[in-house]
């Protein structure tokens, strides 16, 4: 198991990963991502924040970083943090707990750039993932709320989001 930087090479594996993702999540619940767009994703690799995990030759699973989230954290946006966003697992690997192999990484990946916090989000009516990341060592940190009326990304329209993190040590 390896942890790399997506590249430009991978942008149609990795929309086919969230597309799996979003049918994942339909099957599972009746909250889900939309689709992500190119764009966002062409910009997330061009500043290396966006990973793969890859294992026998095949990737596995995806996930971005970002530094800075201030649209869900507030005024906590100024604590030094490490932000995970849009984690996947490729479905003919899911279940093998990948998560915990980013937390280990995104742990060492935020000390060595002078981070405090790991943090996440996922959906509050999701109460199976919600529960898997406390076991993982998270902290439920709140809800966070948008309504249909604010000018946010689509996802984040009308849900209420848990949102979770673990101090670095």
């Amino acid at each position: 198991m390896y942890i790399c930087n997506s590249s430009i090479n991978d942008i149609d594996i990795i929309l086919k990963l969230y597309d799996s993702g979003i049918e994942y999540q339909k099957a599972k619940s009746g909250r889900h991502w939309h689709s992500f767009d190119k764009n966002l994703l062409l910009k997330e690799i061009g500043e290396n924040r966006h990973w793969k995990i890859t294992d026998q030759a095949a990737i596995v699973c995806v996930f971005s970083v970002a530094f800075t989230d201030p649209l869900l954290w507030g005024q906590r946006d100024s604590d030094p943090a490490i932000y995970l966003h849009r984690i996947v697992a490729n479905p003919l690997f899911r279940g093998k707990r990948y998560t915990r192999h980013i937390i280990e990484w995104a742990k060492k990946y935020g000390k060595e750039n002078g981070k405090k916090f790991i943090r996440l989000d996922t959906s509050s009516d999701n109460q199976r993932l919600n529960n898997y990341y406390t076991g993982c060592g998270f902290i439920f940190c709140g809800l966070k709320h948008f309504d249909k009326t604010e000018n946010v990304p689509l996802h984040y329209l009308d849900a209420d989001l848990s949102l979770f993190e673990i101090q670095i040590d």
